[in-house]
């Protein structure tokens, strides 16, 4: 049990540095989310995935998957905050009506 504590506390060690990273070098990161919230959602990830998985990518294909969940992250709260009209001119622009 402690070397999947130790696997996992590394994992999350790795991530945060890169999520460090990319805050500092984008604003709207900054703006949008925050840290702790990035981290607990690979936490939460990491409880049902190995992280060998994610210690196995180096560090290109890493900050490409933590970008894409940062970038989701964002969207999903830009999305809270539209009314249900402009969720419906948003759908209706994804799906190309």
């Amino acid at each position: 049990m402690a070397e999947v504590t130790t696997s996992k506390n590394i994992a999350l060690s790795r991530i945060e540095s890169i999520v460090d990273q990319l805050m500092q070098t984008n604003s709207l990161y900054q703006e949008e989310l925050s840290k702790e919230e990035v981290m607990a959602i690979y936490a939460n990830l990491l409880d049902k995935v190995s992280p060998e998985m994610l210690m196995a990518l180096d560090d290109e294909r890493l900050t490409k998957r933590v970008r894409r969940v940062m970038a989701t992250q964002m969207m999903t709260k830009l999305l809270d905050g539209l009314t249900p009209e402009e969720v419906e001119i948003f759908n209706a622009a994804v799906e190309g009506r």
